[in-house]
This record gives C-alpha cells, structure tokens and sequence, in this order.
C-alpha cells in the first residue's frame, strides 16, 4: 500500500489495538508524539517500537515538537522548560564567540541522543518566526530573536547540529 501524506498522532502512552489497524490501514507518511504520549523514557521507547514494529520499518518517521521553553513535550523525562530558543538568542547576543556556539551544540547533542535512544528521527524545530514583541504572545520567546540576521544564524546552526546527529529537523512557521 502506498504511503498517504499525512502526519497523525496516536492518543495515549501504548498503541491500542485499534490505533494499530488504523495505522497499518492508512499508512501514514509519520506519527507525531505529543505530551500526552510521554510518561517516562522507558514507557515512550516502548511505545515507539510498538509504532515501528505496526509498519515493519527501523527508518519510519517519528516526529516530536520540542523547541525548548513551552513547547517541549519531554518534560517528563527531562525539564527543558529553562531551554527557549530566545534563551539562546539571548546568549548569542551577550557572548558571539565559541562560547556561544559549543553550549548551543552541546544542548542539541544532548537532546539528539535523547531522539536517537528512543528511536525519534525527526524534530520540528526550528522556529524562524522573528520575535515581535507584544503583538505576538503565540511566537514570544520561540523566536531566536527580533534580529533576523541572529534569526537565520541560529536557526542554521540548529539544523546542522540536529543534521550531524542524524535528526532531520521541520522549519516553522512558514
């Protein structure tokens, strides 16, 4: 059968029965996990090789949305709600030097073998939205910055460092 293009998510912490027909009926491009899909690091890799194991495929698509600060949908296993991406935009802002640069890699090296432990391949992250103040409570501190320029650069820089630990990232919000 042939993929459809479609993401989906599935509703709790184990793939119910149903949900395993339905996904090997609609075959889906990927699954997207949400925070009512994570208990504990143990229970989300299970619940992981349980998706895999629905399509017979160790490369199948597993997404997560987890940007840091209030979109971070592993808090139950680790706390990243410090981690926004302003957090960092800020940090480039006060120190551009290697400084900068070696802590940002380390926090996404870090999250990346937290991905590839569990079996997750994908992260959509990041968010180029620029930072505009007081008129955007959606975006906030999920934008980088209100400089585009630090904007681009982080973002580039948070892809290739998901990139070299084997983590495909989605952009956002285009």
């Amino acid at each position: 059968m042939k993929k459809k293009s479609i993401i989906i998510g599935v509703k709790g912490l184990n793939l119910s029965q149903n949900e395993f027909s339905l996904l090997k009926k609609i075959n889906p491009w990927g699954i997207i996990l949400f925070e009512r899909n994570i208990q504990n690091i143990l229970q989300l890799k299970n619940l992981i090789i349980q998706i895999r194991k629905c399509f017979n495929d160790k490369n199948f698509p597993i997404l997560i949305d987890q940007e840091g600060g209030r979109v971070s949908r592993l808090n139950n296993i680790f706390d990243f709600r410090s981690y926004t991406q302003n957090f960092f935009g800020n940090m480039h802002k006060k120190k551009k030097t290697y400084f900068f640069k070696d802590h940002y890699e380390k926090y996404i090296n870090f999250l990346c073998d937290i991905f590839n432990y569990l079996g997750i391949n994908i992260n959509t992250s990041p968010v180029l939205d620029i930072e505009r103040g007081k008129h955007n409570g959606i975006i906030g501190d999920r934008s980088f910055s209100e400089d585009k320029f630090i904007v681009s650069k982080l973002g580039k820089m948070c892809i290739d460092f998901h990139h070299k630990n084997n983590i495909g990232t989605v952009i956002k919000h285009i």
